[in-house]
């Protein structure tokens, strides 16, 4: 089933950017197992988060890095389920973010959750609550953010599988995704003809490496990526999608999967897949759904 959740918050002095934690907790009855989030902060430096198959590899790890820039305020600690994880402060030349997420992605034993100067992704097995207390999820100054909470259909233990999705091509954009593409193998085989690389075998890889590969090489803006998506991707779904000052979302044309909004004043906007996520931030809200085949931005 899945369920999907995000904000945006345009007053910096406001708590919001600390609460997608809790808009996911809403959702627990939804999937519990796998749960993420990608959330963007108002921050001065290039941060990296990277799963590793065994804690030991972080020193491999950190080879790979220090060809591209140097170091600082690093992190390795182990998981909910077998995968453990790095994070750390990098000084290094954001143009070439892309190959360094890539030489990552390269290597079977790693794979980089995020990279990049505002985003930041958190993913494990289990609720929300087990995602807080791991990973010791700090409060920040977020602007937006969406979440992730999974009902697996494969590949449970593997949390490269879980959501969000991020692509090296385009490493400030990350997607949730609740549903399914059924022509998941035509879509793959024709980005990989575009030289595009995966990762994983999970449907939702595709959208995230088709959206950023159509906004970075037809520089196309999200908006116009969005409306390429509904008319190439095949399915029951709904996207939301997220860069570093913007949210979109889109939904098929059958309009099978919820996606619920809500924008209050000019200050915030909340999105989820039921009203009930949307209550820890608005207590009383009452949430418009959108239409099949629709297409809506929000510029932070």
């Amino acid at each position: 089933m899945c369920g999907v959740a995000g904000f945006i918050c345009r007053d910096p002095s406001s708590a919001v950017g600390n609460n997608l934690i809790d808009m996911l907790k809403e959702l627990v009855h939804r999937g519990q197992d796998a749960t993420g989030m990608a959330f963007y902060e108002d921050r001065d430096d290039i941060q990296i988060r990277v799963a590793l198959s065994l804690l030991q590899h972080h020193k491999d790890l950190e080879e790979i890095i220090q060809k591209y820039g140097t170091v600082s305020n690093s992190r390795a600690y182990k998981g909910v389920g077998k995968f453990s994880f790095y994070e750390a402060s990098i000084d290094m030349d954001l143009g070439t973010a892309s190959d360094l997420n890539w030489e990552i992605d390269s290597n079977p034993e790693f794979c980089v959750h995020s990279l990049g100067e505002h985003i930041k992704v958190f993913k494990d097995q289990g609720s929300a609550e087990t995602l807080q207390a791991c990973h010791k999820i700090s409060p920040s100054r977020a602007t937006h953010g969406i979440g992730h909470v999974r009902l697996a259909t494969e590949s449970v233990e593997n949390i490269n599988f879980a959501h969000p999705f991020v692509s090296y091509l385009l490493p400030e954009l990350a997607i949730v995704h609740n549903g399914q593409f059924t022509n998941y193998f035509n879509m793959r085989r024709k980005l990989e003809s575009l030289g595009v690389r995966f990762k994983t075998n999970n449907d939702s890889e595709v959208a995230a490496h088709f959206l950023a590969y159509h906004m970075k090489e037809k520089r196309i803006d999200l908006e116009e990526a969005l409306h390429l998506a509904l008319e190439e991707l095949d399915g029951v779904f709904t996207l939301l999608v997220s860069t570093s000052d913007q949210i979109g979302t889109v939904k098929d044309r059958l309009g099978i999967k919820p996606m619920l909004f809500f924008e209050k004043d000019d200050d915030i906007v909340l999105f989820g897949s039921e009203q009930i996520c949307l209550t820890p931030i608005v207590s009383d809200v009452y949430a418009s759904e959108m239409e099949p085949g629709g297409v809506k931005i929000w510029s932070v």
